[in-house]
């Protein structure tokens, strides 16, 4: 015997059996069923609600649905486009979350009679899912080392040289690849140092010319060169205190090397136009993504600034060496993309981690940050996960990667590799050096610098 078979007793049975509220509106939206799970859920008795229209539930739907919650209460999401998550407000006031299913009743003809509308109460999931939410964001803070994110064991062993190094004015040589967190490294290095009450200043060696890198780094009289209206300390003299990173180290030209080592043996720079030393109390880190060791075997570094520079090495392992780190990585970005976009985008799909992991990254972290950027932009506000067509079309289309070796040929690798993703950048960018630059993370005149230390014309 189906459903249709029953009498009336039956089915008035079987509508109170269901444990979830259930009432039934004819064709003008009027309550002519209210069953006793209904008046625990809402608080309000049958004869209240009978010949009234569901307005005194308020019935609200929720801005970003719970895919997790309405799944866990009626299976397959979005194979009924009429099951939402709503709010309700009870009569005693309190708002309750609920996943509501509504079906429409037709007669023979065809003409709307009414609909059958159920509501399950979903606080306890839903706090549910807020205690796993809580417990993944708990535990991806325990892989936290100041504002550095990964708890690989490479990872591991930078935070606990960075923490025996932070206590001395030990000079520091940080080297990685473009996009691994150097200047992230530097920070936490000054943050965890007596230092830190100073400042922490950074210069990219590789963005300026010779003439102003020598001005910004050692400051400036006024008419030692045209445009110098004023005397003006450098940022060595800012920096006094504190630390100053000098980003791109190598791109400085043979005079700037000079005069930085005359900074780290005497503790004295001379402002340009000037002959009078004045003294700098300040820590200096280096940081660089090429092999400085084979530029000071090159001639292209001073040896002697390489070992005051070099009293401490620390190196900032590629993502594609630490991709157990991409988990942790991706929760932070999701944080703060979350904060930037007003989302409420709790992880990825499966499809999308498993893109995520196996791609190489040769951008690293700072790709790895603009795909997850990329993917809240272009992902619609009404879901609550990153899916993985959502992703960069170059991660979505890129085939399983591979770990490199770190064998002797590495250092050469690395250059070929570099020389490709700078082609590459040029090719995306039409041949636009602004736009290629800003591809790689890097100014106008660091890309003609990299151009030039390639062999690259363009």
């Amino acid at each position: 015997m189906n459903a249709a078979g029953l009498d009336e007793r039956f089915r008035r049975a079987l509508l109170e059996t269901i444990p979830c509220a259930v009432f039934i509106v004819d064709a003008d939206g009027r309550i002519i069923y209210w069953n006793r799970s209904a008046e625990e859920l809402t608080g309000y008795q049958a004869a209240e609600m009978l010949g009234r229209t569901c307005e005194p539930l308020r019935i609200s739907e929720t801005d970003v649905p719970d895919a997790e919650v309405v799944a866990a209460v009626c299976g397959h999401v979005g194979a009924n486009k009429s099951t939402t998550e709503c709010r309700i407000r009870r009569k005693n006031g309190q708002a309750l979350p609920v996943v509501r299913r509504a079906r429409a009743v037709r007669d023979e003809s065809g003409t709307h009679v009414g609909a059958i509308v159920a509501l399950v109460d979903v606080s306890a999931i839903k706090q549910a899912w807020q205690e796993i939410d809580s417990l993944r964001h708990e535990l991806a803070g325990t892989s936290r080392f100041g504002e550095l994110v990964g708890g690989s064991e490479q990872m591991r062993k930078l935070y606990e040289a960075i923490e025996l190094v932070a206590d001395t004015d030990a000079s520091v040589v940080i080297e990685g690849e473009t996009g691994t967190g150097k200047e992230l490294v530097a920070r936490t290095l000054h943050a965890r140092s007596p230092r830190k009450e100073g400042l922490f200043l950074a210069v990219n060696c590789g963005a300026l010319a010779e003439t102003l890198l020598d001005a910004e780094l050692f400051g400036h009289v006024k008419g030692a060169f045209t445009g110098a209206v004023a005397d003006r300390a450098g940022r060595f003299e800012e920096a006094s205190g504190g630390t100053l990173l000098l980003d791109e180290v190598p791109e400085l030209s043979p005079a700037s090397q000079v005069k930085l080592l005359r900074v780290l043996q005497e503790g004295q720079i001379t402002r340009v136009g000037e002959s009078r030393p004045r003294n700098v109390d300040v820590r200096i880190v280096a940081a660089t993504h090429r092999d400085l060791a084979g530029l000071v075997e090159a001639g292209a570094f001073r040896e002697d600034l390489y070992y005051r520079l070099r009293v401490v090495g620390l190196h900032v392992p590629p993502l594609r060496e630490r991709r157990e780190d991409i988990p942790d990585l991706l929760t932070h970005f999701l944080d703060r993309f979350n904060r930037k976009y007003h989302r409420a985008l709790r992880s990825c799909s499966p499809e999308a981690m498993d893109r995520l992991c196996g791609y190489e990254w040769p951008g690293n972290v700072r790709q790895l940050e603009h795909a997850v950027e990329h993917a809240f932009v272009v992902t619609p506000r009404d879901a609550d996960q990153l899916p993985a067509t959502a992703l960069p079309r170059e991660v979505v289309e890129a085939r399983p990667g591979r770990h490199r070796s770190h064998g002797p040929g590495h250092a050469v690798k690395r250059t070929a590799d570099e020389k490709q993703q700078v082609l590459e950048a040029l090719r995306r960018a039409g041949g636009n050096k602004s736009q290629a630059a800003r591809r790689l993370g890097i100014t106008r005149a660091g890309l003609y610098k990299r151009l030039k230390r390639l062999g690259i014309e363009a």
